[in-house]
């Protein structure tokens, strides 16, 4: 199959490479982050939250009925239980009036001698460093973001209308953000019209968050800026308590399960070994400047995909493969995601991928985990606002180990070492983000 997307909008947002050299620290390792998780441990123990819970995986399990292959349920607790806590870190999030970035969609991690519950959902993007900070329209707030090194490819910064992150209100991207002599940007928020004030952002009455998303290409060498906020305008209200913020969090998990599902069936409802056509993600919740793919695979052991696709000219492009619940899969550990920076290229621009249950011998190999069935995505991110190559294209090709082109297996061949050496690199980039 072959498919390239026609509409394609946005300027270019560069990507960093001439940046100023700085030692690389970890920007989410701060005393807010680590009350967030500990307030998020503390909701899974109220009732309203194991109600919700179990309202959660009653809903979700009626919707997919007998669409689940067997093999599949013996995940579905889990899959369910980091559902609900990305809700409950959302609600962490959620306090406008004392506004703290908080990260979510993360797998489960220990660091600051604690335990970390999983919140990977909605096809969470590993490359992803995704914050959110609580926001209400009528006030006025004031974000930095501090340089820690090597900007991350693509940074989107989102007022969000709803929990699920798909109701966009207003966004910047990182070309349109204006940066000083450190690289650092201060960024205003309020329910009044820019009137040329540069990096701002205007509320609307249903805004919930300030959603970003600092897209990493290159995981070693790229970090994301360390966020601050304040709410510069007075307010006379307290902190939520833990109470308040499980019964925010259980509702909205309840809630979305038809967002969810939706999003689910835009995969699983196609037919086997189908991917759509590129289109661009602002109309099913993601980026303005993205595009995106969704497809599905069932494979036996010795079939293999071939993907070559064309990246038009992105700040950022991935592939990524999630398990059937729309979780990243062990992307801390394997390669199931790879960017246009892990990857080697064509000498055409072009990037062949060969997706497999099993090692194929190349060097793109997208790792499915000896899975049967993976979901599958593709993302562009920063498109110029100029065609470039065509646009976002992408081709699939379902076929056996055997039959993979002698050119490719030549052209990509690597060794056990070295296959070895890109998860051991693999891991410890990983490991930045989760080292205190």
């Amino acid at each position: 199959m072959t498919y390239a997307v026609f509409v394609v909008t946005a300027a270019h947002i560069g990507r960093g490479e001439d940046a100023p050299d700085k030692p690389m620290t970890n920007a989410i390792a701060t005393p807010q982050q680590f009350a967030a998780e500990r307030d998020v441990a503390a909701m899974w123990e109220t009732d309203v939250v194991k109600r919700a819970r179990a309202t959660v995986g009653y809903s979700f399990a009626m919707a997919h009925g007998i669409d689940v292959p067997e093999d599949e349920r013996e995940t579905f607790d889990a899959a369910m239980d980091e559902y609900v806590t990305n809700y409950l870190f959302k609600a962490a999030a959620s306090d406008g009036a004392h506004p703290r970035f908080v990260r979510d969609f993360m797998p489960a991690y220990a660091w600051d001698g604690r335990h970390v519950h999983g919140a990977r959902m909605g096809g969470d993007n590993p490359d992803n460093i995704y914050q959110l900070a609580g926001i209400t329209h009528g006030g006025r707030y004031r974000v930095t973001g501090t340089a820690t090194g090597k900007p991350p490819a693509q940074i989107s910064l989102t007022l969000t209308g709803n929990y699920g992150t798909s109701v966009t209100i207003h966004t910047l991207e990182s070309h349109e953000l204006q940066c000083d002599a450190d690289g650092g940007f201060v960024l205003t928020i309020d329910d009044r019209p820019a009137d040329g004030r540069p990096n701002h952002l205007t509320t609307a009455p249903h805004v919930k968050f300030l959603f970003v998303r600092q897209s990493l290409e290159d995981w070693a060498t790229e970090c994301g800026y360390a966020l601050a906020i304040e709410r510069i305008d007075p307010v006379d209200t307290p902190p939520l308590t833990v109470g308040q913020m499980a019964e925010q969090g259980a509702f909205r998990a309840a809630e979305e399960v038809p967002l969810y599902f939706w999003f689910h069936r835009l995969f699983s409802g196609l037919p086997v070994n189908t991917v759509r056509p590129p289109l661009i993600s602002a109309s099913v919740g993601g980026l303005v400047t993205q595009a995106g793919v969704q497809g599905w695979f069932q494979l036996d052991a010795d079939d293999v995909v071939l993907i070559r696709y064309q990246p038009a000219g992105a700040a950022y492009v991935a592939l990524e493969l999630t398990d059937w619940w729309f979780r990243s899969l062990e992307a801390d550990r394997r390669t199931s995601s790879l960017t246009r920076a892990q990857s080697v290229a064509d000498e055409d621009g072009w990037i062949t991928v060969v997706l497999a249950r099993r090692d194929p011998g190349v060097m793109n190999w997208l790792d499915a985990g000896d899975r049967e069935r993976v979901l599958f995505l593709g993302r562009w991110q920063g498109l110029p606002s100029q065609v470039v190559a065509g646009g976002p294209q992408i081709e699939t090709t379902v076929m056996k180990r055997d039959a993979l082109p002698m050119a490719l297996l030549d052209r990509q061949a690597i060794t056990a070492e070295r296959r070895q050496r890109q998860i051991d690199d693999r891991v410890a980039a990983w490991n930045q983000r989760i080292t205190v």
